[in-house]
Formats: C-alpha cells, structure tokens, sequence
C-alpha cells in the first residue's frame, strides 16, 4: 500500500513537474514575444521622435546635465555651423558660449535675452534659447532649444539707431539726447563735476533754404554737424533736435572751461561755408544752461538752454547767451499774458479808442483811426505794443483783427443812428491776416451784419506784405477792394518800399510813418523823404497822409509840402467814442488858414559881384515866398552864414578875392544842408569838377541865367 502511494505521489509529483516546465517555457515564450514586440515598438516611436526632430526648424539639442551633445537635429547643425551631426556629438555646448547676458544654464524661457555662441565655422550668433530637463533613455537629458535671433537683433539695433538718431547728419536726436544728458547729468553728479548744455539756432539757415534750396540748406547742416564733431567734446554730446537746431551738452570744472566751449562752438559756426563757389557766413544764437545751478533735469537744462537761446537770437544773434532766473521770469509771464489774452478775447476786455485823421484844406475830422485797447482787470489798460507782437506770435493775431473790425462797423452804425452821418474807419491789418482769403469773408460779414457803406471801412495793411508772397496778397487785396472798402499802405518808407507792388496796389491814401514826420523840422533828410512820398502818393492818385503830428511846426511843414491829411498828438489822442463824437459835432478842429500864417519863408543867399545880377536875380524870385539876402563877395557873405539858416545858396564862379568854389566849399560845412548852386559863364570842365568834388555845388545856372530854371530850383524850397 506504501508502494502504491509511494508511486501515485511520485506520478503526481512528475506529472506537476512537467506542468510547472511547460508553463515556464510558455512564460519564456511569451515574455520574449514581448520583449521582441516592445524592441519593435521601441524602435518604432524612437525613429518617429528622430523624423519629428529632423522635421523641426527650430534647433534642437539634448546634452548631458554636464553639457556634451548626445544628439542635434539638422536644425541646430545648421545654426552652430557644422558640417554635420557626427561633428557635434559629444562636443560641450556650453564651451561655445561666448557672452551672455543670461545664464545659461537656468531653465526655462529666456525672452529678450540672447546667448553669443561661437559656432564651427569660427563666426558668431546670436541666439534665443529655451532649455528643460527630461529623461532620454533612462538618462537626465537637458533639451536645448535654440533661435538665431543675429537677423532680428541686427534690424532691431537698425531702428534703434534710426530711432534715437537724425536720418540727414548723424547725430544723437532729440530722445537719445535726452537719454544721453540723464547719463551725464548721474555722472556730474557722481563725480561732484558740472555739466553745460549750449542750444544752438542758425541765424542765416531760413535764408539760405529758402533763396538756394533745400539741397543747399541740407549741405549746411552736415557742415554744422561735422564741424560739432570736431569740437573737444570730452565725453559730451552733440545732437541736431531738427530744423537748423542743434545741442551740444559736455562736462565742464569751471566757468573758464564753459567760456572756451562756448567760444569754440560760435567759432566753428562762424567759419565760412562755401554754397555755389560763395563763401556763406551762417552766424548762430547760442544759449547755455548750468547744471547744477539752472536744474538737475535733463528736460528742463534742455529747455532752460532754449530760453537762453531766444535771448542770444533777440540781442542780434551771433552771440551766446547764458540762462538767468530773470529769462525764466519772463518767458512765464508772457505765458500768462498769452493766457489771459486769450480770455480778453472771448470776455469782451478789448475797447477801441479812436484817433481823428483831420484834412489839411479844410479842417474838418474827415476820418478816424480804430486804435485797440485792452481793459485787463489784471494789467489794467494796455496798448497795442503790449500785446499785439505776442498775439501775431501765438495765432491769436486773426481773432483779434476780426473782433476790431466788427466794433467798428458797429461804431460807424451808432454814430450814424446818432445823427453825425457816415464817418470813414480805418483799422489795421496785420500781415499775417493776409495769408489766407479768409479775411474776405471776415470783411463782407462785417459790412453785412452792421448794413453800413463799404467805403466808410478803411483798412490800413503795412507795405511788409511785399517780404512774404506778395502776388497772393496782392490777389486777397483786389478781392477786399472788390467788396468796395477803402485801402490804406500804412507805415510807407520804413519796410522794404517795394514801388513795383505800390503800383499795382489799389489804396486810396498813403500814409507817411512817423519816425519821419518827427524829424521834419530839424532834418533836411527826412523833409525830402517826405516830399518825395507826398509827391509820390499824389503822382498814384492817393492822398498823403501823415501820422505822429505833435507839433504846429510839423503841421505846417507838411501843409507846406503838400500833404492831404494829418493825424498826431497835436490834434489828439487816441480817445474813447464818446469823448470823439464831441470832435464830430465841430464843424473844424483846425484853421488852415492860422497855420498858414504862421509859415516862415525860406531863406536863400544870392551872391554876385554885378549889381545888376543882384536886381535880376530878386526879381525873377520876387514870386516865390522867399527872403532873400544879397551879397557882393565871399568876405561880406561869410558872417551871413552865422546869422541865418539858408536853404539855398546862389554864388556867382568869379567873384573878387576868394571864388565862388572856395566860398561854397566853407558854407557845406557851415551850413550843409543848404542847397548850393553855382552861376557861371564857364565851360571848363576842370571847373566844373573841381565845383562837385570840392564843394559839392548840386546845380549850376549858366549866364544870362534862365529864370524858368532859376524858379523851378528854388520852388522846391517852398513846395
């Protein structure tokens, strides 16, 4: 029985030993068709990675933690400058690192930074790079991701350089500039030093732009700039903020050291620029800021250099001009005053004063002129002098112009209502209102709105419109005096007096300026000038009219001359409408007839050896208003010339003792302005030289003296 169990077991035991090696060799059969299918299926997802990798057009890199490339696309074989994969494995990566502004070995997005790689070919990249860490065949990997960036940093270096610097001459502009004074503004500060800042403005530069071209403007500012350039900056700035304005900002220890730089930038200006074979001298208004002393802000030494600058440009130009709290002072309370204008405007501060216009002939207040005035609750009454510039400057020139001329139609309107008829006002136009055809409209609404005549309007436009575009103002003005208004040239021998412009202008009156009449009767000068406009206006079919009459004498001589109409202090100020209308209702302000009265006749000298002369002489001039004084000889004439103001003098050539040339010669410097002419039988050339050069005779008479020349020479002196 033990036997029989003994061998059921030992059945038992094979046939389970037999099961247990079937199932193994199954488990080992199967376990190596995994492992063949995982092989497989490795291999399978490993070549897809390698073909996306290949595929990539970014660079790819893993590396060892320690740096050596296990693996690189062909991407990155590119970009690092290899021939092929082979060449990078195994290389360290980061030994091809040449200057980083990042560290490369930190993980992550580095944005706006990039790596300088030296690459196979021994050149340079520049590179953005993405770097992580991962697990690559059961090893720590660092995958490198990498973007040449060389294209894009160069075009963005491009911009910036266009961006911070002037297309035309190179130099620093306006916002690098500003950059560049923050910088040296910290290193002044640092280093306990000082920092001036000298602003620059052409003088000539408009000139040249606009008489040669803008070629030849152009040549001027890279002239400028080279010569800048060559100044001892030492660790400064030179920069062009646009136009013709340039800025030169360099450290300085001490005044001296300001005095030089400044000196050294006005010579470099100064030096001749040649344009079209012609040596141009361009000239320039410097201005200088301090710091510490006038700020310790880039924006405002910028800005306090500018001011300074506008003073230089004031005084002349050519000059340097260095800041002042007291320019500071000025520039805010004109900005004030701008302010303030500006709300006058619009809150009916501005009144009109009148100044009558008075006719010569009659007597009578013919016109008036509409002279503006602020009632500032601030600065009190201020005149046109004090605001009207600044007006011109800041635009506000055009509604100033249009709130006068609606006044005065207004007022022309009253005093019609008020029974003293239609009285002619003249009001000022400045030339800036020329610019455009807008002031058409502004003159038609004002006669419209206020149904006055348009010939009661008078506009007074100065003769500086000749300096701009003078064919479009002159079309504005003929479209003005289409609408049927009056014309006045105002201030006429002060500007540029432009006759070819006068002819076609269509004014009624020409108005003589006042820095002439002021000097009619102590200036010879000015009383010619003034007879030669007086004749003029008359000669163009104008009426003259005179302005700045303070005194009767002047009043008198310009009856004398010929003038229509006067205006001035000696008839009145400027005063309000109401205080006019008294002037209105007087039948005349002023008696021709006593001004005439008070004329002193004209003295002239005769002198002639012949008493027969002497007699022919006083009577062909007994018509003319004249006294005379006659003399026999250059010795009785002589004390003559101390006791009483010629205006002309009559001298024979052969006289006894000293000639007519030697007398004539003393009496211009005794009496210069008296007008010297000479009679004489002569012919001789050597004569007649000798009597321009010496002593400057201006006319000669030839015997027997012609009394139509002799009246004709000496009407002009009481004409």
């Amino acid at each position: 029985m033990s036997d029989e169990i003994e061998a059921v077991l030992r059945r038992a035991i094979e046939r389970e030993k037999k099961a247990r090696q079937y199932a193994e060799g199954l488990v080992e059969e199967r376990t190596e068709s995994l492992r063949l299918a995982y092989e497989k299926l490795r291999n399978a997802e490993e070549q897809e990675f390698f073909d996306v990798l290949s595929k990539m057009p970014c660079a790819v890199l893993l590396a060892q933690v320690s740096g050596e490339i296990s693996l690189a696309n062909p991407a990155a074989v590119e970009i690092l400058g290899f021939a092929q994969e082979a060449d990078l494995i195994g290389l360290n990566w980061l030994r091809m690192v040449v200057d980083d502004e990042i560290d490369p070995l930190s993980e992550g997005v580095q944005e706006d930074a990039a790596i300088l790689l030296r690459k196979g070919d021994g050149s340079f990249s520049a590179v953005h790079i993405i770097i992580g860490s991962s697990a690559f065949l059961g090893r720590p990997v660092r995958i490198i991701i990498l973007h040449d960036v060389s294209e894009q940093r160069r075009l963005h270096h491009q911009l910036r350089y266009q961006a911070t610097h002037d297309g035309l001459t190179g130099l620093p502009n306006r916002t690098r500039l500003l950059e560049r004074l923050s910088q040296q503004i910290a290193s002044a500060r640092l280093h306990g030093m000082g920092l001036s800042v000298f602003f620059i403005d052409l003088d000539k530069f408009k000139f040249i732009n606009d008489s040669q071209g803008h070629a030849a403007g152009d040549l001027v500012l890279c002239e400028i700039a080279k010569r800048l350039l060559t100044l001892p900056l030492a660790g400064g700035t030179a920069a062009r903020l646009g136009g013709d304005e340039f800025v030169v900002a360099v450290p300085t220890h001490c005044a001296m050291d300001r005095l030089q730089m400044a000196e050294a930038i006005l010579a470099a200006i100064l030096q001749p620029i040649q344009l079209d074979r012609i040596d141009q001298i361009m000239g320039g208004s410097i201005g200088a800021a301090q710091y510490p002393e006038h700020g310790s802000d880039a924006e405002i030494l910028l800005k306090r250099a500018d001011i300074a600058m506008y003073h230089a440009k004031e005084g002349g130009g050519s000059t340097v001009c260095y800041f002042s709290e007291h320019m500071q002072q000025e520039l805010d309370s004109r900005r004030l005053l701008e302010s303030r204008l500006r709300y006058a405007i619009s809150h009916n501060e501005l009144v009109l004063h009148y100044q009558p216009q008075v006719d010569l002939s009659t007597g009578m207040l013919v016109s008036v002129e509409a002279l503006v005035r602020w009632q500032s609750p601030d600065y009190g009454l201020l005149y046109p002098g004090a605001f009207i510039s600044m007006a011109e400057e800041v635009g506000l020139i055009c509604e100033i112009g249009q709130w006068v001329m609606l006044a005065a139609c207004q007022q022309i309107l009253c005093w019609q209502q008020a029974g003293m008829g239609w009285v002619r006002v003249a009001v000022n136009v400045s030339p800036l209102e020329l610019g455009g055809d807008a002031i058409v409209y502004r003159v038609a609404n004002a006669l419209a709105c206020h149904g006055i005549p348009p010939e009661c309007l008078e506009l007074e436009i100065t003769e500086s419109l000749s300096i701009s575009d003078p064919e479009m103002a002159l079309d504005i003005i003929a479209q003005i005096k289409a609408l049927g208004v009056a014309l006045a040239i105002d201030d006429f021998g002060v500007g540029y007096s432009n006759l070819g412009y006068l002819k076609r202008f269509p004014a009624e009156r020409l108005k003589i300026d006042q820095s002439f009449v002021r000097g009619l009767s102590h200036s010879a000068h000015d009383k010619a000038i003034v007879a030669t406009i007086i004749q003029l206006a008359r000669s163009l079919s104008m009426q003259a009219l005179a302005e700045g009459v303070e005194t009767e004498q002047e009043a008198k001589i310009l009856l004398e001359l010929g003038a229509h109409l006067i205006q001035g202090y000696w008839i009145s100020r400027p005063v309000s409408s109401a205080d006019l209308e008294v002037m209105l209702r007087q039948a005349c302000v002023l008696d021709p007839k006593q001004l005439q009265g008070a004329t002193n006749s004209p003295c002239v000298l005769v002198i002639d050896d012949q008493p027969v002369m002497l007699e022919v002489i006083q009577h062909i001039l007994s018509s003319l208003s004249l006294k005379l004084y006659l003399a026999d000889s250059a010795e009785s004439a002589l004390p003559l010339l101390d006791c009483h103001q010629f205006a002309a003098i009559v001298c024979d050539y052969q006289l006894p003792g000293e000639d007519g040339i030697a007398f004539l010669a003393k009496a211009k410097w005794i009496q210069p302005k008296a007008l010297r002419i000479l009679i004489t039988a002569s012919t001789d050339l050597a004569v007649l030289r000798q009597a321009i050069n010496i002593a400057r005779v201006e006319h000669f008479l030839q015997k027997p003296v012609d009394p139509i020349q002799l009246l004709s020479l000496m009407s002009t002196l009481s004409a």
